[in-house]
């Protein structure tokens, strides 16, 4: 991961705290040691004041910069300007050096950083030199202060360094973790979206869709018995009132999402159901086989089922043209197996499925079964169904 994230969010709070306690320790430092290293003490500690000012009102605000802007070498330049006047009015200054570190480091890139606290602890030596001359009596101190300077200030920058490129990488984590979540999230929501609204097109294809073709259906095949047949013609329009009562109980079944209303009662009967309306409707001879020892099933793998017979049913009203069906319900070495036969026009070749028989494979997979649609024996088609039990 870089280290290119925003700027900022790494100056700790403890670098502040830092830069503050050890410029007042500076600043009782100069007040103690005055009569020891006498200088002007006021004009030192008010120079070293005015760093921690700088520090606490305006670092927050330097460090989110570009390293080695314009404002960010402003700043340091000043800190170290007010540095240098507390080390001029009073040589105990020099205890403020260890606050000009962490600012600059933070500040200004790694090289210029380096070359900036080098020039930072040649200062006392200077001064020393300009005031007091060669053989000052203090330069021994300011040969030693420097030397330790030029050592510490490397490996206080490494430490700031890393610390920041550590807090940076932190943050940038955290910010790609909240979005990969937010991501994942809006993902979630979308294939949530998708699988409700693919549920809710096969149970509308399944049984809306399915129960008005059979009204259109009924309600084409009155018109001509009203003159004809009034007693099959009343026995039609019964079927379509059925019918359409059906759709209302299925409709608002799904709009409380209960229990589909024909698994209200048992999945024999539901089938059997199923299959007296689809003789009444088309006056196919429709014969049913159900098993006595057909073991139990989920609602799950019932619903599977009788939604496969209503499919079969209506590619048989819209497609087939059958004159017989036969239906049969029995155990399977797994489970239960569905079987729907008629002796209509069959299959096409290079048929596409459509909708319908794509919702009942993904139905039967849900549920772990397996579907296959193949031509029966002397014309027509044979759907199996196996569900585990």
């Amino acid at each position: 991961m870089g280290v290119d994230g925003p700027r900022g969010a790494e100056w700790h709070w403890l670098w502040m705290v830092y830069v503050v306690g050890v410029g007042a320790a500076a600043m009782f430092a100069v007040v103690v040691l005055d009569h020891r290293f006498p200088g002007t003490a006021p004009v030192a500690i008010a120079a070293i004041a005015g760093m921690m000012l700088c520090v606490v009102t305006l670092g927050r605000r330097i460090f989110i910069l570009p390293e080695n802007s314009w404002a960010a070498a402003l700043f340091v330049g000043v800190v170290v300007a007010l540095w240098t006047l507390a080390l001029w009015a009073s040589p105990v200054a020099v205890a403020a050096v260890p606050t000009l570190y962490p600012i600059v480091f933070a500040t200004l890139t790694l090289r210029a950083a380096l070359v900036t606290t080098t020039a930072i602890n040649l200062i006392p030596l200077t001064l020393v030199i300009v005031r007091e001359g060669i053989r000052s009596p203090n330069i021994g101190i300011a040969i030693a202060f420097t030397f330790i300077g030029v050592i510490i200030a490397p490996v206080i920058g490494t430490v700031i360094i890393t610390s920041m490129r550590q807090r940076r990488q932190l943050a940038a984590l955290v910010g790609e973790l909240a979005a990969t979540r937010a991501e994942s999230a809006r993902l979630s929501r979308e294939a949530g979206t998708a699988a409700e609204r693919e549920r809710l097109a096969r149970e509308i294809h399944d049984t809306l869709a399915q129960g008005f073709t059979s009204i259109v259906m009924l309600a084409q095949a009155v018109e001509p018995e009203l003159e004809s047949d009034t007693a099959k013609a009343k026995r039609h329009v019964e079927l379509i009132a059925a019918t359409a009562r059906e759709n209302l109980a299925e409709a608002r079944a799904m709009v409380a999402e209960l229990t589909p209303s024909p698994l209200e009662e048992p999945l024999p009967a539901a089938i059997q159901r199923q299959c007296d309306r689809l003789a009444a409707e088309t006056d196919a001879l429709v014969t049913v086989h159900i098993a006595g020892d057909v073991p139990p099933q989920s609602m799950a793998s019932d619903v599977v089922l009788l939604r496969a017979v209503q499919e079969a049913f209506a590619n048989i009203r819209k497609h087939a043209h059958a004159s017989a069906v036969t239906v049969e319900l029995s155990p399977s070495d797994s489970g239960v197996r569905l079987t729907v036969t008629d002796n209509g026009i069959g299959l096409n070749r290079g048929q596409i499925e459509g909708f319908g028989l794509r919702g009942m494979r993904a139905r039967v997979a849900q549920v772990g079964g397996a579907v296959s649609v193949s031509a029966a024996a002397g014309g027509g088609t044979t759907l199996t169904v196996e569900v585990p039990s």
